[in-house]
């Protein structure tokens, strides 16, 4: 794991982490990407505030945030495992991609600046926020709206997969 009380400055690093990651100091992204690797139980995240620039989820474990909000500069991925918001806002700028497990929002928002696609593994909407601000398009996989708002201020492309709507409009 990452257990971070000073300043990691990453660059344009590949960082691979396979433990829990604990900020309390300054993590400057660049442009690098970091990927939560474990294959099973449960990583924990807690960003100590800092901004990540991309962000990948593959293994078959669980990614859980803890303490913080997340915030990327960059993209999001998850290929595999559970993304677990856990009463933590998420806020992506770039493409967030799930192509394979599941990502369980949580009661507060989860926000896509640059789009969501699905093309595999399932979103869990829960009482919080879903805004994707760009195209959402769901090829294969699952999609569940949350019972709170959920906005798309781009276009809606829907070939493939399952959309469950919630008791809210879209």
């Amino acid at each position: 794991g990452v257990t971070l009380a000073g300043t990691l400055t990453a660059r344009n690093s590949a960082i691979a982490v396979s433990g829990n990651w604990a900020n309390t100091g300054t993590f400057t992204a660049g442009g690098s990407t970091v990927t939560f690797d474990a294959a099973a139980g449960t990583q924990t995240l807690n960003s100590g505030a800092s901004s990540f620039y991309n962000l990948t989820h593959s293994g078959a474990g669980t990614l859980q945030l803890v303490a913080n909000n997340l915030d990327l500069t960059g993209a999001f991925a998850n290929s595999a495992g559970t993304f677990d918001a856990f009463a933590l806002a998420n806020t992506v700028t770039g493409l967030a991609t799930l192509s394979g497990g599941t990502y369980s929002a949580s009661t507060a928002a989860q926000t896509f600046n640059g789009g969501l696609t699905i093309s595999g593994g399932t979103l869990t909407g829960a009482s919080g926020a879903v805004d994707v601000n760009g195209s959402l398009v769901l090829s294969s996989g699952v999609l569940t709206a949350p019972s709170g708002a959920f906005t798309v201020s781009g276009n809606w492309s829907k070939t493939g997969g399952t959309f469950t709507p919630g008791t809210n409009n879209v």
